[in-house]
C-alpha cells in the first residue's frame, strides 16, 4: 500500500471540499431558479361570526390560493402526480385548500373594504367585503413530509381543540413519517414567542427538536415527555379580554435550520413569557427558510382564548 504525504491528503481534502461547496451552490440555485413571482386577488364577506381580523386573514389566504393556481394552474383531485409517496405529500394546503405551489415570500397586500345592502336573516344589513390584491415569490410544491399535529387541552388526542379558557394548558400533538426537527411558536398580536424547544433543552436541541419519524409526541407535558433530559416548559393560555385569538406555528424540515434572533424571557402580570422577537421579523425567517430550504415547512393553527 502506497502511502500517501500530507500534502496529497490536503489536496484530496481541498478537491473534495471543492466538489461539496459546488454541490451546495448547484443545490441553491435550482431552487431560486424554481422561485418565480405571482400576483393574485380574492374578495370576502365578513359573516357575522367572523372579527376583522379572521376576514382579513381568510381574504389574504384566498389572494395567495388564487396567485399560486395563477402560476401553477388548479388542483385537481384525480392527477396521478399529486400522490403522497413514502409519507410526502406533492401538494401544499393553504387555508383548507390543495394547490401546487408553496407560497415563499409577501411582496406587497392591498386591501380595499366595501359595504353592501343585503337581505338577512336579520333583516337588511350592510355587509362588509374585503378584498385583498397580493404580490409574492412562489414555488412549485416539491414533495414534502405529510405531518399531523393537533392543539390540545389534555395530554391525549381526544383532547383536541382550538378553542381554550383563560388559565387552560395547552399541549400539542405531533407526528411526522420521517425524522426531522420541530420548533413551536405562539404570535400574540405583534409578537411571537418561541415555545419550542424547551428552556432547559441541551444544543443538539437549540435550534429545533430532532425527533424520529413514525412516532407519536405529545409536547408541554410532563408525563409524555420523550426528552428526560429536559424540564418541560408547561404552557398556560390567557386572556385579559372577552376573546383573544393566538396563531401557533408547527415549524417542521428534515434539514437542521438555524433559529431566529431571540430577546430574553420577561414577566407579564406574573407571568413569564418564553423567548421571542417581532412578528414581522418572524416572518421575514420564515420566508428566507423556505426559500432556502424545500423541506421546510410551517403550519397554522388557529386558537380562541375566552374568559372563565
Amino acid at each position: 500500500m502506497r502511502k500517501i504525504n500530507s500534502i496529497e491528503s490536503w489536496s484530496v481534502i481541498h478537491r473534495l471540499f471543492i466538489v461539496a461547496l459546488f454541490m451546495f451552490i448547484l443545490n441553491g440555485l435550482i431552487h431560486a431558479q424554481n422561485i418565480t413571482k405571482s400576483s393574485g386577488s380574492a374578495q370576502v364577506r365578513m359573516e357575522l361570526n367572523m372579527t376583522t381580523e379572521q376576514a382579513y386573514e381568510e381574504a389574504k389566504l384566498q389572494a395567495m390560493i388564487d396567485a399560486i393556481q395563477n402560476a401553477f394552474g388548479t388542483y385537481v383531485e384525480q392527477q396521478t402526480d399529486m400522490a403522497i409517496i413514502d409519507g410526502k405529500e406533492t401538494f401544499n394546503i393553504i387555508g383548507g385548500t390543495k394547490v401546487r405551489g408553496d407560497w415563499i415570500e409577501t411582496l406587497d397586500e392591498k386591501f380595499k373594504v366595501e359595504f353592501r345592502e343585503e337581505v338577512t336573516k336579520l333583516g337588511k344589513q350592510d355587509m362588509k367585503y374585503i378584498t385583498c390584491n397580493i404580490k409574492g415569490r412562489v414555488r412549485k410544491t416539491i414533495p414534502k413530509a405529510e405531518i399531523e399535529y393537533e392543539a390540545l387541552n389534555c395530554p391525549d388526542l381526544i383532547c383536541r381543540t382550538n378553542n381554550f379558557y383563560n388559565e387552560e394548558q395547552l399541549y400539542m400533538y405531533f407526528k411526522s413519517p420521517v425524522d426531522g426537527y420541530i420548533s413551536v411558536y405562539i404570535e400574540v398580536d405583534d409578537v411571537t414567542y418561541r415555545v419550542l424547544p424547551y428552556t432547559t433543552m441541551d444544543d443538539k436541541h437549540k435550534n429545533g427538536v430532532a425527533v424520529k419519524g413514525d412516532r407519536d409526541y405529545i409536547f408541554f407535558s410532563e408525563k409524555e415527555n420523550k426528552f428526560k433530559h429536559a424540564v418541560v416548559d408547561e404552557l398556560e393560555m390567557f386572556t385579559n379580554k372577552k376573546l383573544e385569538f393566538n396563531t401557533i406555528y408547527v415549524i417542521f424540515s428534515e434539514e437542521v435550520f438555524v433559529k431566529p434572533g431571540l430577546s430574553q424571557k420577561e414577566e407579564i402580570d406574573g407571568r413569564i413569557m418564553p423567548k421571542s422577537l417581532e412578528s414581522y421579523k418572524f416572518r421575514g425567517w420564515l420566508s428566507g427558510n423556505r426559500a432556502a430550504s424545500p423541506s421546510f415547512q410551517e403550519k397554522k393553527i388557529t386558537v380562541s382564548i375566552k374568559p372563565n
